[in-house]
């Protein structure tokens, strides 16, 4: 039997699909807006305290800047990958009128009208706000509000691709320093980061 994520996001394919999405693995969708950014959707989900079948979904939409995080693939050594992770990301409800953490009810008395409006939503909503996010001005100020992972490594690295250089590696070494005496393997990583871009970037 499939699960309820499962069986929204089949609800949710074709129509996705025929507002410009492609479908890729898992609950995530992408949507090019230019050469270089894709939206980025992922339908993340609750099943706790819901009966076998149902879901909420609640919806993050952001982009992901495809120079920004080939730079920070080549520099971390690992292998660029076309469409994860995104760079920027946030839940949808929050670019909504409410501003709040919204969710979609499939399988369960509602999930009748869940799709139209989830659906509305996202083209409403969550496409206007991923092309708003197109400039890497937009990109930086959302980084800077706390709307992405690891900004110890997407803020020098988005800041690079601008050109400002002496900014990127001000973040780089602000990003080094808070390490403190860490010596995990996240602090290794970000060591072996910072040591890459000094290499390229003086």
């Amino acid at each position: 039997m499939a699960s309820g994520i499962d069986l929204a996001v089949q609800t949710l394919r074709d129509p996705l699909q025929q507002a410009g999405f492609r479908k890729r693995a898992g609950q995530i969708f992408t949507i090019p807006l230019t050469d270089d950014v894709l939206g980025w959707l992922g339908l993340n989900h609750a099943q706790r305290h819901r009966e076998p079948g149902e879901v909420g979904v609640a919806p993050i939409v952001g982009i992901r800047h495809q120079e920004v995080e080939r730079l920070i693939a080549r520099l971390r050594r690992e292998k660029f990958h076309e469409y994860q992770p995104p760079t920027i990301l946030r839940q949808i409800g929050y670019v909504m009128p409410r501003h709040r953490n919204m969710l979609w009810e499939f399988g369960g008395p509602y999930g009748s009208s869940a799709e139209p409006e989830l659906l509305a939503a996202i083209v409403d909503y969550g496409v206007p706000y991923m092309r708003s996010l197109i400039p890497l001005s937009a990109v930086l100020d959302a980084i800077n509000q706390g709307f992405c992972h690891f900004p110890e490594y997407r803020l020098p690295a988005v800041l690079a691709v601008m050109g400002r250089y002496d900014d990127a590696r001000a973040a780089v070494a602000s990003a080094v320093a808070a390490l403190g005496e860490r010596q995990d393997a996240a602090a290794q990583e970000l060591r072996q980061f910072a040591a890459a871009f000094t290499a390229e970037f003086g």
